[in-house]
């Protein structure tokens, strides 16, 4: 590989395994030393365009990157605005070795003559992290931008890259699994990558629709299949893409296509998808996962990159476009956006043009009013702590309210708990406090420790219709504030509330995604805000 004759004294034994290893490193070597070289070409203004012939033979000239700038103009005094090429939302990369995102690039433009977009790199540069021994690090990724950004283009460049590299570096034959909400979509996939395929790398190709089907040379395959609840059952692939996850049910991801990787080592199932309804019961699950990886600042084999606007912008207007569309400037125009803007069905302009669950325009406070209130300080102990269950019982959310001297009151996110049991652990350890009570709902009261009986009290709808206009306008007069939990955050902008018995209250089922640690911090709020007594207790005696 690094040169020299074939002499005994210049060649190293190695297995395959070993040597396709070797070769993956060098050539990524390489390809870092060239794009670094490219680099500091365009830095110091070393690309000359060649006079002659002779010019060209005797210099070589390093390939331009892709410098993106738009002119001014009189009718345009400033710049159009760039889309963002990070993420808004993203989780912490763990401790890796490098990455096989460059090489993902370089297929995309040697074999798809496409050149991908800053987004599209980082998205497949977090998911395809792995460690010395060539292992990803993340085994789960979910990536959501707004539509026609790009997600299909990047997710054909790692299915081609898998197809044709992966082999040769885990040193055996891949198999690849993609998967769409429809089966045409899924197929208009296949038909664009697979002629690729035969003509370049010699691949065999089946096109019977709905068992469509592609074998490498080397044994490797690519099924294509439409998300339903048997997909997965009777395959064992290292790589499952699904796209348009928003309408891709739990039992397709956790029952089939999940449960269909067990046997591998280091797979990758690769979601994406622009932000769905209350309906995307999977993608949901799996957001709320990465929202709380953020949170906690601990990330376990998952990776989850997400641009979308904050909550303090106006997603109505062009600075909030640039968050949710990071193509825009590339292959976007902000006149389309505006344009799209003007559809009477709002709802869909915010889910699909800027990758928005929550819709703003019914939200129960202001935008840019929570994030506002952030407390920078230190959270004491105590105060209440409020327990309720998902909607489909599967999840335990608490948030905990405390009381600060100057009449504020300060919210935190305590646990997020997958099981009963969890929940309990985080109780008892909450019980060592004898200043924490607790507000909980029927579900768990059901099953709630006699114990603490006493030091607990059940709350519901009723409580919510009678809290939510108090606790609006703590955050208006600027009384409730926040630790700056993202996942908090989330829940509380996207609630919804509705008039009931001449009075409002957050409805889970209006309001376009789960929104049970809002309930959460109105119960808790409202019962830590209440006045309390703190004259000492009076002697009487009597005479009989």
């Amino acid at each position: 590989m690094n040169g020299g004759s074939h002499e005994l004294d210049n060649l190293q034994p190695c297995c395959a395994q070993c040597n396709n290893r070797k070769g993956h490193k060098e050539v990524a070597q390489r390809n870092r030393s060239v794009s670094h070289a490219r680099a500091e070409a365009m830095q110091n203004n070393a690309i000359e365009i060649p006079k002659s012939k002779m010019f060209f033979f005797e210099k070589k000239i390093e390939t331009p990157t892709q410098v993106l700038s738009i002119p001014t103009s009189p009718n345009q005094p400033v710049p159009a605005g760039i889309g963002h090429a990070q993420p808004r939302l993203q989780t912490s990369r763990p401790d890796h070795v490098g990455s096989f995102a460059p090489q993902v690039r370089e297929f995309a433009s040697e074999h798809l003559n496409v050149e991908l977009m800053d987004w599209q790199y980082t998205a497949l540069d977090g998911q395809l992290l792995y460690d010395k021994n060539f292992e990803l690090v993340n085994r789960v990724s979910l990536v959501s931008t707004a539509r026609q950004c790009g997600k299909t283009t990047a997710l054909t460049a790692l299915i081609g890259w898998w197809l044709t590299e992966m082999p040769k570096i885990r040193g055996k034959k891949q198999t690849v699994l993609s998967t769409a909400h429809r089966l045409d979509l899924a197929v208009m996939l296949f038909d664009e990558l697979s002629p690729i395929l035969e003509q370049r790398f010699n691949a065999t190709l089946m096109k019977s629709y709905g068992r469509n089907k592609v074998t490498m040379p080397d044994g490797s395959t690519w099924l294509v299949r439409a998300a339903n609840n048997s997909v997965g059952h009777g395959t064992s692939p290292s790589l499952v893409v699904a796209d348009e996850m928003w309408d891709i049910s739990r039992e397709v991801i956790d029952g089939g296509l999940l449960p269909a990787q067990r046997a591998q080592v280091s797979p990758l199932l690769s979601m994406w998808s622009t932000a769905g309804t209350e309906a995307s019961t999977a993608m949901l699950r799996w957001r709320e996962q990465g929202l709380r990886a953020i949170d906690t600042g601990k990330n376990a084999s998952f990776y989850f990159a997400e641009w979308s606007p904050p909550p303090d912008i106006n997603p109505m207007t062009p600075e909030a476009w640039v968050y949710g569309n990071p193509a825009l400037g590339i292959t976007l125009t902000e006149a389309t956006l505006l344009a799209e803007s003007e559809n009477p069905d709002r709802a869909a302009f915010l889910r699909a043009s800027c990758n928005l669950w929550v819709a703003s325009d019914k939200s129960w406070i202001q935008p840019g009013q929570w994030p506002a209130l952030q407390y920078e300080g230190e959270i004491p102990e105590g105060g209440t702590v409020a327990i309720e269950t998902s909607l489909d019982d599967t999840r335990y959310f608490a948030v905990r309210c405390v009381a600060l001297p100057d009449r504020r009151t300060v919210a935190t996110v305590e646990f997020v708990a997958d099981t009963f049991s969890e929940m309990l652990s985080h109780v008892e350890r909450l019980c060592a406090n004898p200043q924490i009570k607790f507000a909980i709902t029927p579900t768990v009261d059901n099953h709630w420790p006699l114990s603490l009986e006493r030091r607990r009290v059940v709350v519901g709808y009723g409580e919510i219709l009678k809290f939510t206009p108090s606790v609006k306008n703590m955050i208006n007069e600027k009384l409730l504030w926040h630790d700056g939990s993202n996942q908090l955050a989330e829940h509380v902008s996207r609630a919804v509330a509705v008039r009931s018995q001449n009075s409002i209250a957050l409805s889970s089922q209006r309001s376009p995604g789960p929104i049970e640690l809002a309930r959460c911090m109105v119960w808790a709020a409202a019962l830590t805000s209440r006045p309390t007594s703190s004259g000492k207790p009076m002697l009487v005696v009597s005479n009989q």
